[in-house]
């Protein structure tokens, strides 16, 4: 509403993150985080996140869900929630759907994408050396129109110089494995898959919480046919009673608390995860969330 204002920047305190995630510990209102996300995503002036250092959780909503996203060579890209019994919420219900298989991956497993790979994903619009942010950061700040603003990101982008993605050789069994109906399917693919890349995704599965690995799965799979705001109002639905679960709080224990590393997840294997309790949390009788505050 203040016609002095042509940008909207966002940056992170320092050079190690664009943002870490949310205070997992002391969890805020995942209303309001959303309806945060939803204002970022469709404010009509221009939203540029510059991503550089760890991007995750929240953080990387907030980044992912900005209209002009720089990254660098720095830029660690992950959503990690199944770790702590929780889901990719912040609006990647919306963003790692779009990307297919390779999203449910993603969502999954947490794996960490780095650098040039987030532009291949489309994390990012715009790969920009970390020695240029500061330069960047002025220039931004210096433009008067959108069209500036265009010109800006692009004159200070670094040259593509021909950078491949990392896990293009891992495609194919990406999308073989996690193509399929549900977690437990997606695991017996990858038992019979047995290459080393599988071996290591087994593993990584191995630790996660059996039900968030679910109701992640699940929330990609509905998340396909939505749209934005649908799949904020999915979140908002489904958050509350995955916290009700105990999951999340018996993660956060294990890995940022005792940091003992031993969550008692429960229940302990994907073949104990009911199928009514999965229905459950995805019944639509919770909240009605709406986008304005």
């Amino acid at each position: 509403r203040d016609d002095s204002v042509k940008v909207v920047l966002i940056e992170g305190a320092g050079d190690k993150a664009f943002c870490a995630g949310g205070d997992i510990v002391h969890l805020g209102d995942i209303t309001r985080e959303n309806q945060l996300h939803h204002k970022v995503k469709t404010l009509k002036k221009p939203v540029v996140s510059i991503g550089n250092g760890i991007v995750m959780g929240g953080g990387m909503g907030l980044c992912c869900n900005s209209k002009y996203r720089v990254g660098t060579e720095r830029s660690m890209f992950a959503m990690p929630e199944t770790r702590i019994g929780y889901y990719p919420d912040a609006g990647a219900t919306y963003f790692l759907s779009r990307l297919g298989d390779f999203g449910m991956y993603l969502a999954l497993t947490g794996h960490r994408i780095r650098g040039f790979d987030a532009k291949h994903l489309d994390f990012v619009t715009h790969f920009v050396d970390s020695s240029k942010l500061e330069l960047l950061r002025d220039d931004v700040l210096s433009c008067t129109s959108e069209k500036d603003l265009i010109h800006c990101l692009s004159s200070n982008e670094s040259p593509d110089d021909s950078n491949e993605f990392s896990m293009k050789n891992n495609l194919l069994d990406i999308s073989k494995c996690f193509s399929a109906a549900s977690v437990m399917e997606i695991v017996e693919r990858l038992q019979e898959n047995g290459s080393d890349f599988a071996q290591e995704t087994l593993k990584t599965l191995s630790i996660m919480s059996p039900i968030a690995l679910c109701i992640s799965h699940r929330t990609q799979i509905e998340s396909r046919s939505l749209d934005f705001t649908e799949c904020l109002r999915m979140e908002c639905n489904i958050s509350a009673k995955t916290f009700a679960l105990g999951e999340f709080a018996e993660g956060v224990r294990a890995l940022l608390i005792d940091k003992d590393n031993k969550p008692n997840w429960n229940p302990p294997t994907l073949e104990k995860v009911e199928a009514d309790v999965l229905d459950d949390v995805f019944s639509n009788d919770s909240i009605d969330w709406h986008p304005l505050p």
